[in-house]
């Protein structure tokens, strides 16, 4: 996918004036309630240094004379397709502030979002992180604060999962699809690049710049990149004056501030059909939810689910694998990761390690139905009505 391709998308963002109050992690649209949306375009950015974190200090001027459509509640929404996923933005418009310095504030959250994409894609051959990919077993190369800072939350996470998060699994993940139709790979195929996994060959210096180790590794992000730009976003709202919004992209959230004097609800897609298992209050707060459900191919009556078990290089078996891990974390990008590591640890083991995390928390669907919750949202977690 072209760099020009990915910001002709951003003029799909969609300014609603309708949608729902509670956010569907696993990324259910606005129901309509009536009233028609507004296409507008987001701010240009073209000339922007992608190689620099953007820290916003000044409130940004507004990009459209038109202020977008303000819901009922007080809120702007809008969502564009980013990263393979939808991304929206709900944002509390506070008593006072002009609604089309929301607008711009929003659509520069969304075109930080495709800045991300940019630079830490590994499907884009010209990104930052298909460079890093192409130079392994070379010299260490200069990389953008960004890109080194998502590389070294990864190792970070990795050597405290003991490995059930690798990003260096892109080794072996290139080798499988998960469109209709595919095929799984031989095992001869996954055994001849197994040894590339290791995320100790990510070397990064004091100086910024990284390499990785050997000949044919390769890093994926796509179990963090994503809960990095939903940290980006939010981070440039805040700068903006925006306190109180929700980011989300296809299950990562993070909430920020609240909805008026009333805290978000959160809601946790069933992963057998839409609507939610429940929700939860959260204020500051990141939310990740990943499933098997979301993404997956059948070959010869056995189901093959995207989350692939970086050890063994095969998708996790259902047998003995959760339904759908949620993870509550204080960023986006730590809950990203430690979701998809819960998820290879498995319902019991994933648990337990999130019991000995004191920054994290976790909603475990199994496959009998059973959902578990960490000890610190028993209090907080609110079941959906029957029938919901």
């Amino acid at each position: 996918m072209g760099m020009g391709r990915r910001v002709d998308r951003l003029c799909g963002l969609l300014f609603s004036a309708f949608g729902l109050g509670l956010v569907a992690c696993g990324g259910a649209g606005p129901e309509a309630s009536g009233a028609a949306p507004t296409r507008v375009t987001p701010p240009k950015r073209d000339g922007a240094d992608p190689a620099k974190v953007v820290e916003i200090k000044e409130p940004a001027p507004a990009v459209d004379a038109e202020a977008p459509p303000v819901r009922k509640d007080g809120t702007i929404y809008a969502e564009s397709e980013l990263m393979g996923t939808r991304f929206s933005i709900n944002l509390w418009l506070d008593p006072g502030r002009d609604a089309a310095d929301g607008g711009a504030a929003v659509r520069e959250a969304i075109a930080e979002v495709d800045r991300i994409e940019g630079l830490a894609s590994e499907w884009i051959a010209e990104s930052e992180l298909s460079r890093f990919n192409a130079a392994a077993g070379g010299e260490p190369i200069a990389l953008s604060p960004d890109l080194f800072a998502i590389l070294q939350r990864s190792t970070v996470i990795a050597e405290a999962t003991s490995g059930a998060f690798d990003p260096t699994f892109f080794a072996i993940g290139d080798l499988w699809s998960f469109k209709p139709g595919a095929t799984p790979p031989t095992q001869e195929a996954i055994d001849a690049r197994l040894p590339l996994v290791d995320w100790r060959g990510i070397e990064l210096d004091a100086a910024g710049r990284g390499r990785l180790r050997d000949v044919g590794m390769k890093v994926g992000l796509g179990a963090i990149a994503k809960g990095y730009a939903v940290d980006r976003a939010s981070a440039l709202l805040r700068g903006r004056g925006f306190t109180n919004h929700i980011v989300e992209g296809g299950g990562d959230t993070f909430v920020s501030g609240s909805k008026g004097e009333r805290a978000w609800m959160v809601g946790i897609q069933r992963p057998d059909g839409p609507g939610t298992i429940g929700a939860l209050s959260l204020e500051n707060r990141a939310l990740v939810t990943s499933g098997g459900y979301q993404r997956y191919f059948e070959h010869d009556g056995k189901r093959y689910a995207h989350i692939i078990d970086p050890r063994t290089g095969w998708p996790l078996d259902e047998a003995d694998s959760a339904i759908s891990v949620s993870i509550v974390a204080d960023d986006a990008t730590d809950a990203d990761a430690y979701c998809t590591a819960v998820a290879v640890m498995g319902p019991e083991r994933g648990m337990a390690f999130v019991e000995s995390q004191p920054a994290l928390e976790a909603v475990i669907i199994e496959r009998s139905g059973e959902i578990s919750l960490s000890s610190g949202l028993r209090e907080r977690f609110v079941p959906a009505p029957p029938g919901r």
